[in-house]
């Protein structure tokens, strides 16, 4: 009775372990940044830093002028979105001349996108749309961790189609993950030690 009740206990840690390490994966491809909570950063040396704390949803979530922090220092046009699986810029170059045609955008750091919910991370970042900007890559101006995209705007070019309108494009496809639930394997593990002791004592008897 006692070896029947461990063996039922053992098989059902086994498949529960085994049901939320597969629905944690399963629901990685899911994620978006629709309805997540952000913190958007613009940040630069000898400057303090400038947050904006955002639920991202429908239009643009960070404007020139809109009354948040780093819409005060956006210029015309300008602005940050986040729908879906991807974030976009729209940068204005009224900076120094970046090469023939191409301006930089007059700011000197970057912007940190920085997910809140620690039970999500960014497993991947990659540039989906680049319209009129050069001098940006992943790896160089774009890096990012799992729970940060830095994104340096400070030596990119942008072209000036008409002069004084200077309007450049760039969005980034990102991908995320969660982490895995923290009981999961080990009640798996649990119940695969169990099976196999189980197992072991009906070798004995025999």
């Amino acid at each position: 009775m006692f070896a029947s009740t461990v063996r039922r206990l053992s098989i059902t840690s086994t498949l529960v372990g085994l049901f939320l390490l597969l629905f944690t994966s399963s629901s990685s491809a899911a994620l978006i940044f629709t309805g997540q909570n952000i913190d958007v950063t613009y940040s630069a040396s000898g400057e303090a830093d400038i947050t904006d704390s955002i639920v991202a949803g429908a239009g643009s979530d960070i404007a020139y002028l809109d009354g948040s922090n780093i819409g005060g220092i956006m210029l015309d046009f300008e602005f940050i979105d986040f729908v879906d699986n991807a974030v976009t810029f729209q940068l204005r170059g009224d900076g120094a001349a970046h090469s023939t045609g191409y301006y930089t955008t007059g700011l000197t750091g970057s912007y940190i996108i920085s997910l809140m919910d620690i039970n999500t991370t960014f497993d991947s970042v990659s540039i989906n749309i680049l319209d009129r900007i050069i001098g940006v890559s992943i790896g160089s101006e774009i890096t990012f961790d799992a729970h940060n995209i830095y994104f340096d705007v400070s030596t990119l070019g942008i072209l000036e189609v008409t002069p004084g309108a200077d309007l450049g494009l760039i969005t980034l496809d990102v991908g995320f993950a969660l982490v895995p639930l923290p009981a999961a394997l080990p009640l798996m593990l649990s119940g695969i030690a169990g099976l196999a002791l189980f197992s072991r004592r009906k070798m004995v008897k025999k």
